[in-house]
């Protein structure tokens, strides 16, 4: 889906271009080209968010990682 948005910019580029004056050719590509896409990736992102607010926290369950231990000096047996 990633192709189609850098299409989408590339033709809103192509045409900012070609504006009459560099300030209408600025506006045109920042509301006609980069506000959309980033609409649309804010809407195709919100699955993502709500789906790790449903996530369960994983900072209940034990972590694996040695780090967060100090290690144990080794005992001697006399």
């Amino acid at each position: 889906m990633f192709i189609v948005i850098l299409g989408w910019l590339y033709v809103i580029a192509m045409v900012a271009i070609t504006a009459p004056s560099v300030w209408m050719g600025i506006a045109l590509f920042l509301f006609g080209g980069l506000a959309p896409v980033l609409l649309w990736l804010y809407i195709a992102g919100s699955r993502i968010r709500r789906a790790r607010m449903m996530r369960p926290d994983d900072a209940a369950t034990p972590a694996a990682s040695s780090s967060d231990h100090e290690p144990t000096p080794p005992t001697q047996s006399p």
